[in-house]
């Protein structure tokens, strides 16, 4: 009898992928996050741009980017969109509480912005966190059309002595909302953070930092990876050119 010969998968072998975990920078990491889950000519609301640091290594015409942050009068929590009229969102609070002198240093949006050391405010310090990034999930969950992106960047932190994984706190919550969690990538620094003054390390120091992707799903549909895709081609020192070109109908950049 003759044996019916096994099918060979589709595909090719490769190794040029790309990994949950990387060294370096958020704007070294986005790209990949956009990569993997937002196909060029997508439109795209980042709800916190500011300086518009996870934009510096894609090309400017890869997006239709709605850049909005509470300096140009857009609140995260109230946007100016339609229901279910953007494929993305992407948001990244300051995610730590302040709690004066020069503890959390550049995180000092939240008394200037959310007020959430405030006597009069209802929820303080994490909690407040926490509440900011749980009010515009809601809204994100509002203007994303079904089969949208929600990329969420944040950090765990201790406070009052506690830790707090807010990693999880944020993937809990939001699924309760609908949101499937899809992905997680770990943002390591480069470099070792120090203190200036210290008797007792009681956790360890945080060194990390996360960017969570969430699905808001179509119906019982699994995620299948995007049709076309942004191309990253890397090489040794890491560095992105400026320039985009297109490749059997993908966008491409190259790292060099």
């Amino acid at each position: 009898m003759s044996t019916k010969k096994r099918k060979r998968p589709d595909g090719e072998a490769t190794n040029d992928l790309i990994f949950s975990a990387h060294a370096g920078t958020n704007d070294e990491v986005f790209p990949y996050v956009l990569s993997l889950y937002v196909e060029p000519g997508s439109k795209v609301a980042d709800v916190t741009y500011g300086k518009g640091v996870f934009w510096r290594r894609v090309p400017e015409d890869a997006y239709q980017l709605l850049a909005s942050d509470l300096e140009t009068g857009v609140d995260c929590r109230d946007l100016p969109y339609q229901d279910a009229s953007v494929d993305c969102v992407v948001f990244d609070p300051p995610y730590m509480h302040t709690p004066g002198g020069t503890a959390h240093v550049n995180h000092q949006n939240y008394e200037g912005y959310y007020k959430n050391n405030q006597a009069n405010s209802k929820k303080k310090y994490h909690e407040a966190v926490l509440d900011l990034y749980f009010t515009a999930a809601k809204e994100a969950w509002r203007v994303l059309r079904e089969g949208g992106v929600y990329i969420v960047k944040c950090q765990d932190e201790v406070c009052a002595n506690r830790q707090r994984l807010t990693h999880v706190e944020i993937i809990n919550e939001l699924e309760q909302f609908g949101f499937v969690t899809e992905d997680l990538f770990v943002v390591v620094r480069r470099g070792k953070p120090g203190v200036s003054r210290m008797l007792t390390q009681a956790h360890a120091r945080k060194n990390h930092s996360y960017f969570l992707v969430f699905i808001k799903p179509k119906g019982r549909a699994r995620w299948k990876g995007v049709k076309n895709r942004l191309v990253i081609e890397t090489s040794h020192n890491g560095k992105v050119l400026p320039e985009s070109s297109t490749n059997e109908g993908q966008l491409v950049f190259q790292f060099r």
